[in-house]
């Protein structure tokens, strides 16, 4: 009686290991694969001295934070599509823009084609031993938060000002997305032309979509161009 029980109870679960391995060579039950390169990362950014207190960030920014050289002079998007999971400020305040810092984050509202959640969020830092600190999440049915192509349209603004609403020099912008590709998308050239590259190397763009020499955010990680 024992022993029924067990093959009872093992043929429930599926049977043993070479029939589940038969079952799994049948063609007709192969399982679905994606077919395509989908990944979540986060970008991390740095205000330079060309920085202007605030500036909104596209898609096309985004893709073009993280692509390939085809020569020397030309580069492509990495991925086709992006989403947005979150944008983080950090700042601290400098010997010369006194003891605050006003960071801020904004998911522009509905104006325009820009449908983005109108979600916005500050914070103000006091004294010198505590960054100022804000983190901010698009609605989930708003554009940001879902994949979006190329585009011009502004998806969020990023602000980092002292008290006198200087910008801030050396704050840490991070921005969490998903980036995704397409076989029926043809690989899109970068909005900003590139100088110096060498061709099939991966390079880091500004946050702004410029060239490291001028971008007013620019990456973290290397090599960047």
């Amino acid at each position: 009686m024992k022993s029924n029980r067990k093959a009872l109870k093992k043929d429930r679960r599926g049977g043993s290991s070479d029939r589940r391995l038969a079952k799994d060579e049948i063609p007709k039950l192969l399982p679905m694969l994606q077919d395509q390169l989908c990944i979540g990362t986060t970008l991390r950014f740095v205000t330079t001295s060309a920085f202007g207190g605030a500036f909104g960030v596209t898609s096309q920014n985004l893709l073009d934070a993280w692509f390939m050289a085809g020569t020397a002079t030309t580069a492509y998007q990495l991925f086709d599509f992006v989403r947005v999971k979150s944008v983080t400020i950090r700042a601290i305040p400098s010997a010369t823009s006194g003891a605050v810092t006003n960071v801020g984050v904004e998911f522009y509202g509905i104006s325009g084609s820009s449908v983005t959640g109108g979600k916005q969020k500050m914070n103000t830092s006091l004294g010198y031993d505590t960054p100022s600190f804000v983190t901010l999440k698009p609605d989930p049915m708003s554009l940001a938060a879902n994949f979006q192509a190329s585009a011009s349209t502004s998806l969020f603004i990023i602000r980092a000002t002292d008290v006198n609403s200087n910008p801030l020099v050396g704050a840490i912008v991070d921005v969490a997305v998903v980036y995704r590709n397409s076989g029926d998308v043809n690989p899109a050239a970068l909005g900003t032309a590139r100088a110096g590259l060498t061709a099939g190397n991966l390079y880091y763009g500004g946050l702004d979509g410029a060239v490291d020499a001028s971008t007013q955010c620019r990456s973290a990680f290397i090599p960047r161009a």
